[in-house]
């Protein structure tokens, strides 16, 4: 398990916890819940990634002698996001 992991099981079980003190997770149902918050955090960090990913390549020119900004980058995800109705 590398840190990335360990990371989203970490949130996912203080999800969870979170969840167990309000009563709306039983005990029994904790570790299943877990599981299925461990699942959609990674799935959607790395559709997070994804994104990023196509964003970067899309405002990076490719005779272009710098890096696209940050602010390039974070657009472009924004207009991609709303392309896939995806909330960033």
């Amino acid at each position: 398990m590398d840190a990335a992991d360990k990371r989203i099981e970490f949130l996912a079980r203080a999800i969870v916890n979170r969840l167990e003190d309000r009563g709306l997770v039983e005990i029994g149902d904790a570790e299943t819940a877990i599981l299925v918050v461990v699942k959609v955090l990674g799935d959607d960090f790395a559709a997070v990634d994804a994104i990023e990913r196509e964003a970067r390549q899309r405002v990076t020119k490719p005779r272009a002698r710098r890096k696209p900004s940050e602010d390039d980058v974070r657009e472009e995800m924004r207009r991609l996001a709303a392309e896939r109705n995806v909330i960033l």
